[in-house]
């Protein structure tokens, strides 16, 4: 019985989404946001599964996916992750979670970084001889707790920050979720959106340019003239998802999840994954198929791998993760976190 539920609840899910994700295949907003780094995945696990965790996620990456999944988070927490994203670009997630009395703050930091530039121009296309650098960074506060038996509600305050060269545009966002467990089956529902905010808008020395405004008539003063930029949305995005066990022992653990994805500069989206646990979640293996149904999809699967290793000393605790993002188009990403508990 249980797992007929399981798989009753994940088909729901998955045909009520598939609809609404019929209705929108003609409309299509890529690159209409700015932030697009806010959404390349964090967390060895969510990417393992393909990003379908709202209703599963439950350590210091929840702060990016649910807010609501640091509440199940019961001691102290330091995540760190690397991944070599693509030419030269890397990823980073920094996360540190802190029970409280009535709930679980948190701290959390995504960094998209990038090496050195050779600056080009019209009138040099070789080279002018400087550099310059490029970077993306957000921040943020998280606060999570159980508002009673099987429901928690969580919250991300952050800053949005993007540079290249001498010109920037800062943003300020939340991210809200909640998570239930419903009363039969432990099968799990979960809500969050995220990056819902201000507009982000490039300023700066960068976009000061010489110009002649008469440029017919010799002998013209030349006047340094600032571009004008527009002003974009962050990517908001609204995922809903549920989770279950279909085993579920000492021995063994096998977790089923799906998400519907609708976000503000794509079409809407289904993403499946499975979490599979041995001896006692010792062991895990993750995979993931991440935005079926989107047009221009550019991932094909998600494969990941994870460690947990307790120590006697200090109730210390470590877990490792591995996760695999393959692309049709690009090099596969290789992500790497470590967990440390305390």
């Amino acid at each position: 019985m249980k797992f007929q539920l399981t798989i009753l609840s994940i088909i729901v899910a998955f045909a009520f989404t598939n609809v609404e994700v019929a209705k929108a295949q003609s409309v299509s907003k890529t690159g209409t946001t700015a932030g697009a780094f806010l959404q390349i995945p964090v967390g060895a696990q969510a990417s393992g599964m393909g990003g379908a965790v709202a209703a599963h996620v439950n350590d210091a990456s929840a702060m990016f996916w649910n807010p609501a999944g640091l509440a199940d988070i019961e001691s102290n927490e330091l995540m760190v992750e690397y991944a070599d994203w693509f030419v030269n670009i890397n990823h980073n997630y920094f996360g540190i979670a802190i029970p409280t009395k009535k709930g679980v703050a948190g701290v959390n930091v995504v960094a998209l970084t990038m090496g050195e530039f050779e600056e080009t121009t019209y009138d040099n296309p070789e080279g002018t001889g400087r550099t310059f650098s490029a970077y993306m960074l957000s921040g943020g506060v998280s606060y999570a707790q159980y508002l009673f038996e099987g429901f928690r509600m969580g919250g991300n305050i952050k800053f949005v920050h993007e540079k290249i060269a001498e010109t920037s545009a800062t943003a300020f966002a939340f991210d809200v979720g909640t998570m239930y467990k419903l009363p039969f089956n432990d099968i799990r529902f979960g809500v969050a959106i995220t990056n819902v905010g201000t507009q982000a808008q490039l300023d700066g020395d960068g976009l000061i340019t010489p110009v002649d405004v008469a440029d017919e008539i010799d002998g013209n003063y030349i006047a340094d003239s600032k571009l004008a930029t527009d002003a974009f949305n962050l990517p908001i995005n609204l995922k809903v998802g549920f989770a279950g066990e279909v085993i579920d022992n000492d021995q063994l653990r096998a977790t089923l999840s799906i998400d519907g994805n609708s976000p503000s500069d794509n079409v809407q989206s289904v993403s499946i994954g499975t979490e599979i646990a041995f001896l006692d979640d010792l062991f895990l293996i993750r995979a993931g198929l991440p935005y079926l149904g989107m047009e221009d999809r550019v991932q094909k699967y998600n494969f990941g791998v994870g460690i947990n290793r307790g120590f006697n000393r200090n109730n210390l605790k470590m877990r490792f993760g591995y996760s695999l993002e393959s692309y049709k188009y690009l090099n596969s990403v290789n992500r790497i976190s470590l967990q440390i508990l305390f």
